[in-house]
C-alpha cells in the first residue's frame, strides 16, 4: 500500500498493464487532500455477466494514509440501489471491524486484492439488484452486538479457514 500511496499515478498504470486482475478497462491515480491516493478505475464485468447486461462500473477509490482505511464511491450509480453502502459517507461499505479478520480486507494484502474485492462487490450489488439476493453470506449490519459477526454458513467457515492469517 506504500507504493500505491506515494505514486498512485504508477500504482494505476500497473493496474491497468501488469497486474494480474481481470476487468481493469479504465485506471488513473493521483495524489488528493491529506495525502490520500486517489484512484478512478471502470471495471467490466465478467463475460457471462456482460452477456446478462451487466454494465461496467466506474468507481473512485481513495485510499487514506497510512493505508489502512479506503473509501469506495461508484461514480454510475445515479439511480440505481445499493444494499451495502454507507449513508455518510455514501461509499460502499467493504470495511467492517466486526467482520472476520480471516474475510476482510487489510492493507498488507496489496492494492489487487482490494481492487478484486471492489470488482465482485459490485457485480454482487448488480446481482442482488435484479434478484433482491445477495449472493452469497450476507453479513448482518446494524445489529448493536459489540462481537464479531457469528459465520453462518458451512462455505464460509472453510473460508475463514483457507484465509486465517497466521501471526
Amino acid at each position: 500500500m506504500t507504493a500505491a500511496l506515494d505514486h498512485p499515478a504508477e500504482a494505476a498504470e500497473h493496474l491497468l498493464r501488469h497486474a494480474d486482475l481481470y476487468g481493469v478497462a479504465e485506471a488513473t491515480g493521483r495524489v488528493g487532500w491529506q495525502g490520500a491516493a486517489v484512484f478512478e478505475l471502470t471495471l467490466l464485468p465478467l463475460p457471462a455477466l456482460a452477456a446478462n447486461g451487466y454494465p461496467a462500473e466506474r468507481v473512485r477509490l481513495v485510499i487514506m494514509p497510512p493505508g489502512d482505511r479506503i473509501h469506495v464511491y461508484p461514480r454510475s450509480s445515479a439511480g440505481r440501489r445499493f444494499k451495502h453502502r454507507n449513508s455518510e459517507p455514501t461509499d460502499l461499505c467493504l470495511q467492517y471491524d466486526r467482520d472476520d479478520p480471516a474475510l476482510r480486507w487489510l492493507p498488507e494484502d496489496g492494492l489487487e486484492p482490494l481492487i478484486t474485492l471492489i470488482h465482485r462487490h459490485l457485480m454482487f450489488e448488480e446481482a442482488w439488484r435484479r434478484t433482491d439476493v445477495w449472493p452469497c453470506e450476507d453479513a448482518p449490519h446494524g445489529d448493536g452486538d459489540d462481537a464479531p459477526h457469528r459465520i453462518r454458513t458451512p462455505e464460509m467457515r472453510r473460508e475463514r479457514h483457507r484465509w486465517v492469517r497466521r501471526c
